[in-house]
């Protein structure tokens, strides 16, 4: 019976970029022989047998959904499936338990270390939607948080180790605007005070997105002029209140165009941006990204909502971004993930930042992949959503110096505290 067709797009790929003979390098799963578990207590014996969702509500933009797949011998994994897109009220929200349903048949009954087994069997499914690669993803992370747990070996073990004890990050200083007072237009002020705040808790870079309250581009001209006019005012007061020292990341959310991207961004050069992100959608518009990438003087990042090496390929292909966003949750989990991080290190100098809007359990799994990437550059934290995030996780994360330490405990390194959850549900 034939079974996806991940590896014959990706050898596809690799062959029309030229790096036939580089396959190799392209990492496959590491699944162990279930025969062999030299650490593990629980032999060829351990079997996924239930599935948990937890919907924690955090604000106005939603939840966050965190998966616990359960084995016959009481030992538990977790993955997080959070902010598909696609909308996760209402309607999105049974279709998200849909797909999870779904795949979870795939793996009842299975040994959590046949990772490529289920890889291999959802792939297909997988590609139907956005909300259908979030859920493949949230199992998917989910199973190597099991397989780390039964070998007693942290996950960056099973990617070949850790190049990095700590990975740094940046404050995304957006998701603390969640009050009924910043819901509506995010003002300059809000933007400074939430920098502060971040500042004061150690963090060395801090994103924004000061273009999201832009009017349609099919608006006048003169309110797209007032728009940006508002928008390079936020960023050029976020620099003076931070200073030199601290790393200024922009999210623009595909609120321009190629000409509009271009310009603007060379008004910002003076401000010494870590990166210019997403003017455009690089999804659907490679060539005005890359044409946009060519243009400005900034680091072009973008792609978080994409999913798959076959997703990035064109992005990649056409050296239309300086650094590569897939997200653990969306791009097809930690292989996935890992796979997209090393055909664009075989490309050329393209960095690797993981998209990370997300709770306690996503960071987890992204800390492990960057301690992992030779190519990786900066991961995203969302900062200030809760002041409950810490105590979600057994042990909480450990900051320092702005870097989130890496947990060596086994798997991802936590157990999720259900006694809060219960009461947040």
């Amino acid at each position: 019976m034939k079974i996806g067709t991940s590896n014959s797009s990706r050898r596809s790929f690799l062959k029309i970029a030229g790096l036939g003979a580089v396959l190799p390098l392209v990492p496959s799963v590491m699944s162990a022989s279930p025969d062999f578990h030299p650490e593990s207590t629980f032999g060829n014996k351990l079997l996924v047998t239930d599935i948990k969702v937890y919907n924690v509500k955090v604000n106005q933009r939603g939840s966050w959904y965190f998966i616990e797949l359960i084995t016959d011998k009481g030992l538990s994994g977790f993955g997080e499936a959070s902010h598909a897109f696609g909308g996760l009220s209402g309607e999105g929200d049974k279709a998200l338990h849909k797909e999870l349903s779904y795949f979870f048949e795939l793996v009842k009954g299975q040994s959590p270390f046949n990772i490529e087994q289920f890889r291999q069997l959802a792939w297909k499914k997988s590609l139907q939607s956005k909300i259908s690669g979030t859920a493949f993803s949230g199992i998917e992370q989910a199973l190597w948080d099991l397989k780390g747990k039964a070998l007693g070996v942290p996950v960056y073990e099973l990617l070949g180790g850790k190049l990095r004890d700590t990975v740094k990050v940046y404050a995304n200083i957006n998701r603390a605007n969640n009050d009924k007072e910043n819901s509506g237009h995010r003002s300059v002020a809000n933007f400074q005070r939430n920098a502060e705040e971040a500042m004061k808790n150690g963090f060395k870079a801090v994103k924004l997105a000061p273009f999201d309250e832009m009017a349609p581009l099919t608006s006048s001209p003169s309110k797209l002029k007032a728009d940006i006019d508002y928008a390079v005012n936020c960023i050029q007061t976020i620099r003076q209140t931070i200073g030199n020292d601290i790393e200024l990341l922009i999210d623009v959310h595909s609120h321009l165009n190629r000409d509009l991207a271009i310009e603007t961004a060379k008004r910002l050069e003076s401000y010494n941006l870590y990166w210019f992100e997403e003017p455009v959608n690089p999804e659907k518009f490679v060539q005005e990204t890359k044409e946009i990438k060519d243009n400005i003087k900034q680091n072009l990042a973008g792609g978080e909502a994409i999913f798959g090496v076959q997703g990035f390929a064109p992005l990649l292909q056409a050296n239309a971004l300086s650094i590569i966003m897939p997200d653990v949750k969306h791009c097809g989990g930690v292989q996935e993930l890992k796979n997209i991080a090393a055909i664009a290190n075989a490309l050329g100098q393209v960095r690797v930042a993981p998209h990370n809007p997300s709770g306690p359990v996503a960071t987890a799994a992204s800390a492990h992949l960057c301690a992992n990437i030779p190519n990786f550059a900066i991961l995203e934290f969302a900062y200030g959503e809760v002041p409950w995030r810490a105590e979600l996780l057994s042990p909480p994360e450990q900051f320092v110096n702005g870097n989130i330490v890496v947990n060596d405990n086994p798997g991802f390194g936590f157990t999720l505290n259900k006694k809060l959850i219960d009461t947040l549900l």
